[in-house]
């Protein structure tokens, strides 16, 4: 029963069946934690993303998302809360 429910586990886990990307966003005039929040909400959001976190140190959102997602959802999201998002990086899977 154990051995059954730990293949379960296994092939229901997304890491299993789906690599993720990390895409790092420069996002423009957040100047406080009230913004950071606005941008996590809008990320968190957005259909597809599994996790996202914003700074206000360095001014960046990291979005984890599944291999080949449109980066561009990211950016809409972000240019309606009034920020502009610019992609800086997209880590692929190794």
């Amino acid at each position: 029963m154990k051995r059954l429910m730990l293949m379960f586990l296994l092939l229901a886990s997304p890491a299993v069946w789906a690599a993720n990307e990390t895409v790092v966003i420069d996002v423009e005039a957040m100047t406080c934690p009230l913004c950071v929040t606005v941008v996590n909400k809008v990320l968190r959001q957005t259909d597809g993303v599994i996790k996202a976190k914003s700074s206000l140190k360095t001014h960046q959102a990291v979005v984890i998302v599944p291999e080949g997602f449109d980066t561009n959802k990211l950016l809409q999201a972000i240019d309606k809360t009034g920020y502009k998002g610019v992609i800086n990086k997209v880590e692929k899977p190794s």
